[in-house]
């Protein structure tokens, strides 16, 4: 095989790269539409790379920000179930969190393992390498009530609600969050599949707060890179890393972000986009309730009333045309 072909493992690596590259680069003109003349435009490679600069600064800035958000608003989630955990878990410092404390343990850990399990604990805390944290494995905490069927392994994923309260932190602001209470309801069955979350009711001091991440951004539906970048955020807001890095230890934030979205946005057959698309408007439902409807789900106009009557309204016209020719 020569060093040139397209098969190679090496290339087929920097394909997938480049694929994912460009989608970003889409993505991103969808959010900054003038950033593609903005490119052109600038005639000098120092001025694009300066652009750059800027663009990484505030996505580092809004990253930061979030992560330290999360960190205190996940230790009170956490501390309001019921029993409470046992020692108490701190919101200043992540030292002894993550695997080092039986709450954050469990939802971070790979469904492919059982932390209940005291010889499967050992090994994950000992890194044994037939136990590792990677993210070629769903963590806990992406199942709805931590629940994880082995024979369904799509059953209740990304239906979380802590899931959800991480989201809305994000997006919709820090008090939208606790309109779900994160309870210890992991031995309860819901009586209704794919039942949104409860709403609370705003106060009015609620109503006149300033305008939220989502409606600075334009954002009226959930997007599948939104919830990876959530999921990536949450999961490092329950491990024990107090500085961000794109690998901790032997888990792949980056990875685990592509994993994904590529399991939101790789469809290969008509029952996979069903399942998909009921899965993002239980989510859009959970976070926007009634608001963006149209824009989340819009209606198949063409197949309404006012469209059929006035196809048939035209096709009548022109029948009465041609008869009297």
């Amino acid at each position: 095989m020569s060093p040139t072909d397209d098969t190679t493992p090496d290339a087929t690596i920097n394909a997938l790269k480049e694929d994912r590259l460009y989608c970003n680069y889409q993505e991103l003109l969808r959010w900054i539409p003038s950033l593609k003349s903005d490119i052109a435009a600038s005639s000098e490679d120092y001025e694009v790379k300066n652009l750059m600069k800027y663009l990484n600064k505030g996505a580092d800035s809004a990253c930061g920000d979030d992560a330290a958000g999360l960190k205190t608003a996940v230790v009170g989630w956490l501390m309001r179930r019921r029993p409470a955990p046992e020692p108490a878990l701190e919101s200043g410092q992540k030292t002894g969190h993550g695997f080092y404390h039986d709450v954050t343990a469990r939802l971070i850990c790979p469904v492919d393992y059982d932390w209940s399990n005291l010889h499967h604990r050992a090994n994950i805390r000992n890194f044994h390498p037939e136990y590792l944290v990677t993210a070629d494995c769903w963590p806990r905490f992406l199942y709805k009530n931590e629940k994880y069927d082995p024979s369904n392994p799509t059953k209740g994923l990304f239906e979380n609600k802590m899931l959800i309260q991480a989201f809305r932190h994000i997006f919709t602001s820090p008090s939208s969050a606790n309109s779900v209470d994160v309870v210890d309801d992991t031995d309860q069955e819901d009586q209704t599949p794919m039942e949104p979350p409860p709403k609370c009711q705003r106060d009015s001091s609620e109503k006149r707060s300033r305008a939220h991440v989502a409606a600075l951004i334009g954002m009226k539906s959930v997007s599948p890179r939104a919830i990876a970048y959530t999921a990536v955020q949450l999961h490092f807001a329950l491990s024990s890393c107090n500085a961000w890095h794109i690998i901790d230890e032997d888990f792949d934030y980056e990875k685990f972000y592509h994993n994904i979205t590529t399991f939101f946005e790789d469809i290969r057959t008509t029952q996979d986009k069903a399942a998909i698309s009921k899965l993002l408007l239980w989510w859009n439902h959970s976070v926007f309730d009634r608001v963006n409807v149209s824009e989340y789900c819009p209606q198949a106009i063409e197949k309404m009333s006012v469209a059929i009557t006035l196809r048939r309204g035209r096709d009548g016209l022109a029948t009465d045309n041609s008869s009297t020719v």
